[in-house]
């Protein structure tokens, strides 16, 4: 949950009793008082700042009593070796402006509350690696103002957008990828199931900002989805953070599995409850069989059968958009009568 790191500092600036702890992927319901009872193992605390958050990134400014309990802090979290929390010393006394501000593509809200919360209780920091999403004793539910929210004024975009509120047992990068491959050519998608969001990077920016503009609110398995856009090396900095995925939460794209060819003028569809469905054998493609076979997911409201002499095509419409993009997760590219069908939103209407 952290990665971190500072320009090198002069001996004669080495210890202060500041020290600057960065969280990579934090927990969203940490809170001073968690930090001021997680450092005073080490030590007497004397103030504890959250200086900003966001999914990707937490950076919390400590003031310990003196610098002999600096010391002895920072050499504690040094021996962890950790990939997700940094311990810096801070020189900085302006520390940074108050407000919001935007990190890479993500606005947050700065929390400028601060802490001089004495011990009710000990917390380690295997509690916040391992154990990220309980909730601990002393903390409090973010009011709004304080969680990440999407930029309503001059948004940057990127070729990286955040799905945030990811949640589902059935769900893995893969199928992350059956339904936003439908939107642009994928580089990378990396799934944080624990977290709750998945990062998805496109080839070019402007597959991105269609997902932005058209999959707001998307509902599918438990998830319902807010996106925002992130940095273009966010998921290059989770990459190798493996306690925080598994191997089939990180995908990547190739030239084989492209959806569109990068020669030829891509149509981008918003999501839809009919779905295209083709590459079938002729002896699949009737109302029957596709009946058969979709309603496992949901309701079947209707079937067109779309064949021709060579090409064997249907058109299915589900009863609710949660149930076509689910159909689109479960079974894009799976095999139906020896062949790997392929599924697509289209506009038709049946």
């Amino acid at each position: 949950m952290f990665s971190y790191s500072l320009p090198n500092l002069p001996d004669s600036l080495h210890f202060s009793h500041l020290l600057l702890l960065t969280l990579t992927a934090p927990p969203a319901n940490l809170n001073p008082e968690y930090f001021s009872s997680l450092m005073s193992q080490y030590g007497p605390v004397a103030n504890v700042k959250i200086l900003h958050r966001s999914l990707m990134e937490c950076r919390v400014l400590v003031e310990m009593a003196n610098i002999e309990a600096a010391k002895n802090a920072k050499k504690a979290l040094d021996q962890l070796s950790s990939n997700f929390i940094k311990c810096s010393y801070y020189q900085d006394d302006k520390l940074i402006p108050h407000g919001s501000f935007t990190i890479g593509s993500y606005e947050t809200i700065e929390d400028t509350t601060s802490s001089t919360f004495k011990n009710r209780h000990s917390t380690s920091i295997n509690d916040i690696i391992q154990d990220g999403d309980s909730k601990p004793h002393s903390s409090t539910v973010l009011p709004i103002s304080q969680k990440l929210i999407p930029s309503q004024k001059n948004i940057q975009s990127t070729k990286t957008v955040c799905l945030n509120g990811i949640s589902g047992k059935e769900l893995d990068a893969h199928k992350l990828y059956n339904i936003f491959s439908n939107f642009g050519n994928v580089d990378k998608i990396i799934l944080i199931n624990l977290k709750n969001f998945a990062l998805v990077k496109y080839l070019k920016e402007d597959q991105a900002y269609f997902v932005y503009q058209n999959c707001q609110n998307l509902s599918f398995f438990e998830s319902s989805l807010t996106i925002t856009f992130a940095a273009d090396d966010s998921i290059e900095k989770l990459v190798g953070l493996d306690t925080l995925y598994r191997d089939q939460d990180y995908y990547v794209g190739s030239q084989d599995t492209d959806r569109f060819n990068p020669n030829n003028k891509m149509i981008l569809l918003p999501p839809s409850q009919v779905l295209h469905i083709s590459n079938l054998k002729k002896v699949s493609s009737n109302a029957e069989t596709m009946w058969d076979i979709f309603s496992e997911f949901g309701v079947v409201e209707a079937v067109k059968v779309l064949n021709s002499q060579f090409k064997f095509m249907c058109l299915i419409k589900m009863e609710t958009l949660k149930q076509a993009l689910e159909v689109m997760a479960l079974m894009h590219n799976e095999e139906v009568d020896g062949r790997n069908i392929q599924i697509s939103f289209t506009k038709a209407k049946i």
